[in-house]
């Protein structure tokens, strides 16, 4: 083994060494939290992409994995230290209220508040985006949104009801209750789209991220397009759920609703990759249509 080998491994040692109490305190706090959100939340489908979500982060941390070997860096442990004790003032007034949305979101500067007091600046820049999508996994409270939820529930139900009656289907709509053969939908608040298209808008960030285009317009149109593609997605989601229903019967569209938010994932990567896919042919036309400039030589 040459020197080389053997000076990373003590690194990579010394890494582990000091990360294995965080991690293992890190385990306490927040394990007993997410079996709490499982429980409330995600088992009943109203943010059943928010585990999907929450496995993109911990691949994005793995892929910067190398940053962990920096221990002992200095210069962020300030800023570290105080976003650590805001992380932990949150921490308990969450847990302590059972008030899970505090709760989840005190993880975003308890983390970041570790990286810099043990990795430094160059952790924080490294692990701030894995970090900062952690905030889509923080519950959406309805009851403080009925009034957001309500129209946003009758617009779905609306382009939905369109799209069938073009397609020749026998549907009508009364509110938020979406009729098909003798069959009626109500399009509850899981399936009003705000929750999907919280979760989704993560989706969109982490293409992004992972995208890496130096163009900026092409990361601004892809930002921009974050809510639309999540609210087409939800569309052609109850869309679906209606036609399995009018199809197959009411258990198949039960069957269909607990597995449609996978759905909803696959759609959006896939919205997102063909407009990705438009704007770089779009610029890539524009380069090529642009005249070219007369050489001019003396005599």
């Amino acid at each position: 083994m040459s020197a080389g080998q053997i000076l990373r491994k003590d690194v990579r040692a010394q890494a582990w060494a000091a990360w294995a109490p965080v991690l293992a305190g890190l385990g306490l706090l927040y394990v007993p939290t997410y079996v709490g959100v499982y429980h409330e939340f995600w088992s009943l489908h109203e943010q059943s992409a928010a585990p999907v979500m929450l496995l993109l982060v911990g691949w994005l941390v793995w892929r910067q994995r190398s940053a962990f070997a920096a221990v002992g860096a200095t210069d962020a442990r300030l800023i570290g230290s105080i976003l650590f004790a805001v992380g932990v003032v949150l921490y308990v007034l969450g847990r302590s209220q059972s008030f899970y949305q505090l709760e989840v979101a005190s993880q975003i500067p308890l983390l970041l508040g570790v990286v810099g007091i043990l990795l430094g600046s160059q952790g924080l820049r490294r692990l701030w985006f894995p970090t900062f999508l952690l905030l889509c996994l923080v519950p959406v409270p309805g009851s403080a949104l009925d009034q957001l939820l309500l129209p946003l529930k009758e617009l779905v139900s609306d382009v939905v009801d369109n799209a069938l009656h073009l397609a020749g289907y026998p549907s009508a709509r009364s509110g938020a209750v979406l009729s098909i053969g003798p069959y009626n939908l109500l399009i509850a608040d899981a399936c009003s789209g705000l929750n999907s298209m919280l979760a989704l808008s993560g989706v969109g960030l982490f293409y992004i991220y992972l995208s890496g285009h130096a163009r900026r317009w092409i990361k601004a149109t892809l930002l921009l397009s974050i809510l639309p593609v999540a609210f087409l997605a939800n569309v052609v989601r109850v869309a679906g759920l209606t036609l399995i229903t009018f199809y197959a019967g009411e258990s198949a569209g039960v069957r269909f609703h607990d597995r449609a938010a996978y759905l909803e994932i696959l759609l959006a990567f896939g919205g997102f990759f063909a407009i990705e896919r438009v704007l770089v042919w779009a610029g890539g036309s524009r380069a090529d249509q642009k005249p070219a400039t007369a050489e001019l030589r003396p005599g």
